[in-house]
């Protein structure tokens, strides 16, 4: 090199650089414009920025934060993790004044500088449906507002698609906070009829949350699913033990139907009120009853036997590792419990330890006899009548009457209520287990009492001899709440 030109070593010097370079722009390159964190399609740029977008590492946001706020200049400075912590005081400041824009800008630049920090999607979209939607008056806003608390969710599992506890919570979001809340019978409707006329004029559900206009637990399902399947194949759920975990799908399932069959009562309650069968001949009004409760139970048993079908094939077929990492599975015969104590290679006596120590933690047999219990004929039989019952009263159908031999004979109110707790006579006892179900139990308590108002209302008493009467005893400390649901239901009766 010495014996070089000073010409010479300039242009060995640059060739080298440019040689360099090659490695350096390979490697480094940025990936094109187009493409969006998360995503795992093959994309141009360098192959570190490949492996960046590929393994959901890359954060290219920065520059979307405000360049004049306070926490801009902290970024610049390398002090990303105080420049969070500024966003969110500032989110709890603009939350506290409602100013509702703010809060959402500011959380917004706050997971462009923490887009990995999973406890902030989970934390601000839980603040978004939950906090900020009560602070709304209009049952619209607050549905517009857990709208965006989830789509905050959903925005971090693409920016997160390897964090499967993401995709288990938008699930559990879609099924608590639009069928559990108060205003369940709003959210559920606007859920799959969108009430943003403006951006929905065509009465559609948001594409955004809901593309295939489906009900919000069989959504809230498919993001279980999802997480499930993740959970399986390389990213396991942190922060859960997977045998609770993976029961969301099946409870997302058990869920929907219940909903539906409360719905379908509410529906006929609402529309009995306003179409009077009484004016029809009893023949009449029988067929019309029978096709409506051939309706009701087929769509009941059927979507049951799908619930229990997901409960025990799917769900209770799955393998967990127990304690010791000793191999299980729920739905678990006398010769599986032996062909995986030798898999194991443990003693049968291990096995059916882990077995049973788990069973009953996550009330597995509970919730078999559940779905089997709702898919059977009486229990089917039962829902219907007392619905049917209410529909009744709610007409005003609950005078005796003398048919045309002069007998007095009780209202068709009464006589659907009696129906309806006969069969649940016959529910407890092929279903001894369920008697402490609480659902039951209130259904069982609320029929009696409307039985004891229509009789009361003839000058008649209850029949000594009555099936549920030491039922009804054994649970008469509920008895307040059971008046006050009696006389929500009735508010707008005769």
């Amino acid at each position: 090199m010495n014996n070089l030109t000073s010409r010479q070593r300039k242009l060995v010097y640059a060739g080298c650089i440019v040689l360099l370079l090659i490695p350096i722009v390979y490697l480094g390159a940025p990936t094109s414009e187009d493409v969006l964190p998360g995503t795992r399609a093959a994309v141009s740029g360098g192959l570190l920025a490949q492996m960046r977008v590929e393994h959901d590492l890359g954060e290219s946001t920065l520059g979307e934060i405000d360049p004049s706020s306070a926490a801009m200049n902290l970024v610049l400075l390398g002090l990303r993790g105080p420049a969070a912590g500024i966003l969110h005081l500032q989110a709890v400041e603009y939350q506290e004044k409602k100013n509702w824009g703010k809060l959402k800008a500011t959380v917004d630049s706050i997971i462009k500088l923490q887009p990995h920090y999973v406890e902030i999607w989970r934390f601000q979209g839980w603040n978004l449906a939950f906090n900020v939607s009560r602070e709304w008056d209009k049952v619209a806003d607050r549905f517009y507002w857990v709208k965006e608390g989830i789509k905050f969710l959903q925005l971090g599992t693409n920016r997160n698609s390897t964090t499967t506890i993401l995709f288990h919570n938008v699930g559990d979001f879609m099924g608590r906070k639009f069928g559990n809340s108060d205003e369940k019978k709003f959210f559920r409707k606007f859920f799959i009829d969108d009430p943003d006329n403006e951006r929905f004029p065509d009465g559609s559900s948001d594409p955004e949350l809901n593309p295939q206009g489906k009900d919000n637990y069989l959504v809230g399902k498919d993001w279980f699913d999802i997480s499930n399947d993740k959970d399986a194949n390389g990213y396991p759920v942190k922060g859960m033990t997977h045998v609770f975990f993976r029961q969301a799908p099946s409870r997302a399932l058990f869920d929907y139907v219940t909903a539906k069959q409360n719905d379908y009562a509410a529906d006929m309650k609402e529309k009995g009120e306003g179409d009077d069968r009484r004016g029809l001949s009893e023949e009449d009004r029988q067929t019309l009853e029978d096709e409506d409760r051939r309706v009701w139970e087929e769509e009941n048993r059927s979507g049951w036997d799908d619930a229990y079908a997901e409960w025990t094939d799917v769900y209770g077929n799955d393998i967990f590792l127990g304690l010791n990492a000793v191999k299980y599975k729920l739905n678990c015969s006398a010769e599986e419990l032996v062909a995986l104590a030798k898999e194991n290679g443990v003693t049968l006596e291990t096995q059916r330890h882990v077995w049973e120590q788990n069973v009953k933690m996550v009330n597995y047999r509970f919730w078999q006899n559940l779905a089997d219990c709702e898919r059977d004929l009486h229990t089917v039989s039962a829902h219907r009548a007392i619905a049917d019952g209410k529909v009744a009263y709610s007409r005003g159908e609950i005078s005796d009457a003398e048919d045309k031999d002069g007998n007095l004979q009780p209202s068709h109110a009464e006589v659907r209520f009696v129906d309806g707790l006969n069969e649940m006579a016959k529910v407890l006892e092929d279903y001894p287990t369920l008697a402490h179900h609480d659902a039951y139990i209130d259904e069982i308590l609320l029929a009696a009492h409307y039985w004891k108002t229509i009789r009361q209302y003839n000058d008649k008493q209850p029949p000594e001899d009555f099936s549920l009467l030491p039922f009804v005893m054994r649970h008469a400390s509920r008895q307040p709440d059971i008046e006050q649901t009696f006389m929500r239901e009735n508010r707008s009766s005769f």
